[in-house]
C-alpha cells in the first residue's frame, strides 16, 4: 500500500473515532442532566467527592494497564468533570 493512502486509512480510522468520543460525550451530558435532576428532587450535593475520587482512582488504573498516560486521563477527566458541574449548575 502506498504511504499516502496508508496515511489515509489510519487518519480515517481516527477521524471515525473522534466522531465516536463527541457522541459519547453528548450521552455522558446528557447522562449528567439525568443525574442532576434526581439529585435536586432528593436535595442532594452537586459534587460527591467519594464518587469522583473513586471514579478517578479506577480510571488511572485502567489507563496504566492501557498503557495511556496518567496525566492525559487526570487532565481530560478533569474538564469533563468541571463541565459536567457546570452543565448541573445550569439547569
Amino acid at each position: 500500500m502506498e504511504l499516502n493512502e496508508l496515511l489515509k486509512n489510519y487518519r480515517e480510522q481516527i477521524d471515525t473515532l473522534d466522531h465516536e468520543i463527541i457522541y459519547l460525550l453528548s450521552r455522558r451530558f446528557s447522562l449528567v442532566k439525568e443525574i442532576w435532576k434526581i439529585k435536586k428532587d432528593n436535595n442532594s450535593q452537586i459534587l460527591q467527592s467519594k464518587r469522583w475520587n473513586e471514579l478517578m482512582q479506577n480510571l488511572l488504573i485502567e489507563a496504566e494497564d492501557r498503557n495511556v498516560s496518567k496525566k492525559l486521563v487526570s487532565t481530560i477527566w478533569n474538564l469533563i468533570h468541571d463541565e459536567s458541574l457546570s452543565v448541573e449548575t445550569k439547569i
